[in-house]
């Protein structure tokens, strides 16, 4: 546990009043974000069906490797399902609709969980990017494409999700997943977007130009609730494209802001700074700037020839390219200088580019 200030686990622990008497706010909505990581078991079999089962039959000791073991911070995630299957808050909270699934062919990491907080109060939870390369790579293609396979399946979850459901919808996620909250929310149909009260995003990536456009966007705007760190990375691509935003503060540095259970909270809500941190404003802006002035074409090619070379290095996950660093790294050297002299330019230019404009009176 963190020092001397408060994260939501603490928030968890502390907050013993239920929804019904009290609407969710934004750090519920991290909470539930951060439980959509957890790896359901089939073993688990109603949560994937509608009918669901309560958050505090998740916390059996024996599945806390198959639930935890594979998210980025297992010991912090192990200790909020304790604290979520203790709460009042909480623990009765059903989940159901768990749905699942990696396809390299088609580039997409998609999952998603339904929380029914009540008969009529029902939170659709998207998990954010996992630890495989499938995962990054469908992220990275936001760049050029104006929906991605895991955007589209995030909106025909949620439309089924509300065939099945009656009353309020609120959508949420971290990272990725807040990006197909927004995404889902914002192209749904009618009948589905007059029962949503909001859509959380928690330092969850924008949005290009091409797919803003879509008239339907500046209509749904006022939906968006979305929430950054102060030196954060991630949820700043593409940021000029949304609504607006809330700076938290939180207790890690640099990309490791990125982590949600660095995020302080101080009683029901985060504690908010003023702005973002000059160095993130700097460095989003010069990535910003580049998507901007480059055309779909040129993305997409920067990007398959950056994943080529990580491709290379025979690992389908982050984790397991850090373990063998020192078979990947070689690999990943060699493709990089056979790649075909347009691409290899490409690739230079973007990071010449990029540096540029982040350079005193460029």
């Amino acid at each position: 546990m963190p020092g001397d200030y408060q994260n939501i686990i603490d928030y968890v622990r502390t907050q013993l009043d239920t929804f019904s008497q009290r609407d969710i706010c934004r750090v519920d909505s991290l909470v539930l974000s951060c439980l959509s990581y957890y790896r359901i078991p089939s073993e688990f079999q109603l949560a994937y069906e509608f009918e669901g089962m309560p958050l505090r039959d998740l916390y059996c000791a024996e599945w806390f490797d198959d639930l935890c073991g594979k998210v980025f911070d297992p010991q912090s995630s192990v200790e909020l399902l304790a604290a979520v299957a203790a709460s009042p808050r909480f623990r009765n909270i059903r989940v159901c609709n768990y749905v699942s699934r990696l396809d390299a062919q088609t580039e997409e990491q998609f999952c998603a969980m339904t929380f029914r907080l009540s008969p009529r109060e029902t939170y659709v939870g998207y998990r954010g990017t996992d630890n495989t390369l499938v995962g990054w790579k469908e992220d990275f293609n936001m760049a050029f494409q104006t929906s991605i396979p895991s955007q589209v399946s995030a909106v025909h979850y949620l439309e089924r999700v509300a065939e099945q459901t009656a009353g309020r919808i609120w959508t949420g996620g971290h990272s990725k997943g807040g990006n197909l909250a927004v995404f889902a929310g914002m192209t749904c149909s009618p009948s589905t977007r007059e029962r949503l009260v909001a859509c959380y995003s928690h330092d969850g990536p924008g949005f290009s130009k091409e797919t803003t456009d879509d008239p339907r966007w500046q209509e749904a705007y006022d939906l968006v609730d979305k929430t950054i760190p102060q030196s954060s990375v991630i949820g700043m691509l593409f940021e000029n494209q949304e609504h607006s935003y809330r700076v938290v503060h939180s207790h890690n540095v640099g990309f490791a802001q990125h982590d949600p259970y660095s995020w302080e909270v101080d009683w029901r809500d985060f504690v908010v700074e003023k702005k973002v941190g000059m160095g993130a404003s700097t460095l989003d802006a010069s990535i910003n700037e580049w998507l901007a002035n480059t055309s779909p074409q040129n993305r997409e090619r920067f990007v398959d020839a950056i994943f080529s070379v990580i491709s290379a290095s025979g690992m389908s996950t982050l984790a397991e390219m850090r373990r063998n660093w020192r078979v990947a790294t070689p690999r990943m050297l060699r493709a990089a200088t056979q790649l075909d002299s347009e691409d290899r330019q490409l690739v230079l230019d973007a990071i010449a580019d990029i540096t540029k404009t982040m350079m005193p009176g460029a």
